[in-house]
């Protein structure tokens, strides 16, 4: 690419495509090699609905995850493990864990658990400007509320295969805007979301190692941002420092402000969580370019948000990721300086199947 010119191309489109949240993989914890055994776990609340969307886990005597995954819309869950005795945990959003008592499985009959515990109050909390180094923070209570709602969501997220039944399609764009807002170019790809999640995910590691931006003004740049398994992986916790937010345009939600931590210098990314106070649920994730030389002048960031659908289960409903496009101008009082002149967009999300997710969301909640 010539100098002066900071345009993408389609190589790096592909690779910008990495900002989609969600692996490949489905949401389970893989047992010990050996003979497995079944449990077949039913959720229901108080009036004897099925609870659907929990995180049902199987824990050891060590309080180890054995094995993890979503419960269906029917809220039935069957999970395997090593014979032995084990307590299944039930993570709801908006709600405090349940916790059974001692299992022994095989098991022939199904467990039945009726769910019953208090709701999270969130907009009690008090917001204070102190940053924490570390989610795990003992002071850090606050903190850990909330992220703990974040949590659940992240991690239902992740899909098993039966949760994208009815869906529909998905599709990525790419667009390049000028300066006066006229189109220069834009393409999208469609796509039926079938049997796997619709969003690649990105290695944790590389990103904590390398940084989230590569390439310079006369190169052009590859982009990457988060997706559920950075954001709940231990690297961005090392390299991230937490604090709870509140803004007068966002009513009703509190965010999970992050950043990278003091000594990092590497192109990495601030953003916020942001979760409904009333519902505990996460709705979007923004965040914004920082230590990416000229990039951070122009504020490049995106967002990603978040939406539940009829079996409990947490997708990307649509994400965004907005980049200047920049030129190389020249002044006699100035010299040579980069100029945006427009900008790019990349982006995606699910294209039907939406509404009939969104009809059902209220009836969810009160679950």
């Amino acid at each position: 690419m010539a100098r002066g010119s900071a345009t993408i191309n389609r190589r790096e489109r592909a690779l910008l495509a990495a900002i989609a949240l969600a692996s490949l993989l489905p949401l389970s914890a893989v047992s010990p090699q050996g003979s497995q055994s079944e449990l077949r776990v039913r959720l229901q609340s108080s009036d004897g609905s099925p609870v659907g969307g929990a995180l049902v886990a199987l824990l050891d005597a060590n309080d180890s995850i054995v094995a993890e995954g979503l419960s269906t819309e029917s809220g039935t869950r069957v999970l395997r493990a090593a014979s032995g005795t084990y307590r299944v945990r039930a993570r709801r959003i908006g709600f405090l864990p349940f916790v059974s008592s001692p299992v022994v499985i095989p098991r022939q009959d199904e467990l039945l658990l009726a769910i019953e515990t208090a709701r999270v109050v969130l907009d009690r909390i008090v917001v204070n400007s102190k940053s924490e180094c570390s989610r795990s923070d003992s002071g850090s209570r606050s903190l850990g509320i909330v992220w703990d709602e974040i949590d659940k969501a992240l991690r239902a997220s992740r899909l098993t295969t039966a949760d994208l039944k009815g869906i529909g399609r998905g599709r990525v764009y790419h667009k390049e805007v000028g300066a006066g807002g006229n189109v220069i170019s834009t393409d999208t790809t469609l796509f039926d979301i079938v049997n796997q999640r619709p969003f690649g995910a990105i290695d944790p590691d590389s990103l904590a190692r390398a940084g989230y931006v590569f390439g310079d003004e006369a190169k052009g740049w590859i982009f990457y941002a988060p997706d559920e398994t950075v954001l709940l992986s231990d690297q961005f916790a090392a390299t991230h420092c937490f604090r709870l937010v509140r803004e007068a345009a966002r009513s009703g939600a509190i965010g999970v402000a992050f950043e990278p931590v003091p000594q990092r210098k590497l192109a990495d990314i601030v953003g916020v969580l942001w979760v409904d106070e009333r519902t505990a649920e996460l709705r979007e994730v923004v965040f914004r370019f920082v230590h990416a030389g000229v990039l951070s002048r122009f504020e490049a960031g995106g967002f990603t948000r978040f939406l539940r659908v009829p079996s409990g289960a947490w997708v990307v409903d649509e994400w965004l990721l907005k980049l200047p496009r920049l030129a190389l101008k020249r002044s006699a009082f100035i010299g040579e300086q980069y100029m945006q002149v427009g900008y790019y967009e990349h982006g995606g999300g699910i294209l039907y199947g939406v509404r009939e997710a969104r009809s059902v969301t209220d009836s969810l909640r009160k679950h």
